[in-house]
């Protein structure tokens, strides 16, 4: 069988450098496949993108026609960018329907998107915790998600009926993300090191409100293994009717699109301030171990804009269908540990000092695929962690 072609979008960033690097590492990835990934400049398609054997395409998210023409020609579309960008997904699309489903020895396409759990959010600004949990296999309770919510807009243009048939359509929508990723871009998350990073320029541990919103959590290596799983089943999906399922039942697709993935106990925002607090004491940035929670009316001038969205709202999530279909388990556990580790850094890089690297054991586990050393760049700017919502 040819090897199948796949093209990357967002492959330098926090997510799509891990997935890759995990990827790249297992023995039968160069058999099976061939890569070519979009990036927006030279340097990174030369630093980052041709060392690790994958043809770099330049483009941003707005060159439409270079996107609809390589999902065109792509049998596996993986798209890793921005869960809220519609044209660049609406070009995916296209390409991949007009792709010849005549062409010898080729596969009906697929396409992974990239959503996220921002679409539960609710609006508590942290004033109180939701008991409303979703579940990635009740198609009925995700089906009463508004169009309005964050997300929402572009993930029904990839769970539309009229798909069916024509491209296999999947969406992996992560929780909070945390931890180091590996690779060659962006190892560092969004979230947790955001609220670090306000708290450290404000002297005190922040929150929203309260602080009493929920968020389900993810490593962010976890979540790597869950798309290279996703992957490998999703091209063994049968091509005609009567060809036997590898599990005798279908990987839910299409209208059935959305896989949560999820670890672990959910956490309240205002536990992370806590937490943050807690070290801020120890290490003598502030020794009240107080938190500082903004009422409404002051989120403005303390922090980023839309933080009382992400870092206020409730959004809990269950992976039913990675675990009970994939077999998904994670394994990385020591979230507390991750943002002691963070606080860490960042001082140090405030500091002007070479940021440490980081130690704890859970960071250093092995995986199948030769995952022994994190890849984790420990001198990235707190800049290249601001707030991008």
């Amino acid at each position: 069988m040819a090897a199948l072609r796949v093209f990357v979008l967002g492959a330098t960033g926090y997510i799509g450098s891990t997935f890759l690097d995990l990827l790249l590492k297992k023995e039968d990835t160069a058999r099976s496949y061939t890569f070519r990934a979009l990036v927006r400049s030279q340097d990174k398609a030369d630093q980052l993108i041709r060392p690790q054997g994958i043809e770099p395409v330049l483009g941003s998210l707005d060159d439409v026609a270079i996107i609809e023409d390589e999902a065109a020609n792509a049998d596996i579309v993986i798209n890793l960018a921005d869960a809220d960008h519609l044209t660049s997904v609406q070009a995916i699309i296209r390409g991949l329907s007009q792709r010849p489903r005549w062409e010898e020895g080729r596969r009906r396409p697929i396409l992974i998107h990239t959503s996220g759990t921002g679409v539960l959010l609710d609006g508590a600004n942290g004033q109180f915790a939701s008991e409303t949990i979703y579940y990635d296999n009740d198609v009925a309770q995700l089906n009463t998600l508004e169009i309005s919510q964050l997300h929402r807009v572009v993930d029904v243009e990839i769970i539309n009926p009229a798909l069916v048939g024509v491209i296999d359509t999947y969406i992996v929508a992560p929780p909070t993300i945390w931890g180091f990723g590996t690779g060659r871009g962006n190892n560092n998350s969004i979230q947790i090191p955001a609220q670090i990073a306000n708290s450290l320029k404000h002297g005190q541990a922040m929150q929203i409100g309260k602080g009493l919103n929920i968020w389900s959590k993810v490593h962010v290596i976890d979540l790597a293994h869950f798309y290279i799983s996703l992957l490998e089943r999703a091209i063994q999906e049968p091509q005609d009717a009567d060809e036997a399922y590898p599990l005798g039942y279908p990987l839910p697709k299409n209208e059935d699109a959305y896989y949560f993935v999820q670890e672990g106990d959910d956490f309240a925002y205002g536990d992370v301030a806590k937490e943050i607090a807690k070290v801020f004491q120890r290490i003598g940035i502030n020794d009240s171990g107080a938190v500082n929670g903004t009422a409404p009316e002051e989120e403005a001038a303390y922090w980023p804009e839309g933080s009382n969205v992400l870092l206020g709202g409730n959004s809990r999530s269950r992976a039913v269908k990675a675990r009970e279909i994939l077999g998904w388990e994670p394994k990385y556990t020591d979230f507390v540990g991750y943002i002691d580790e963070e606080i860490h850094r960042q001082k140090d890089l405030l500091d002007g000092k070479k940021p440490q690297q980081h130690q704890h054991l859970e960071q250093k586990q092995q995986y199948q695929g030769g995952v022994g050393h994190h890849g984790h760049n420990p001198q990235q700017t707190n800049q290249d962690i601001a707030p991008k919502w």
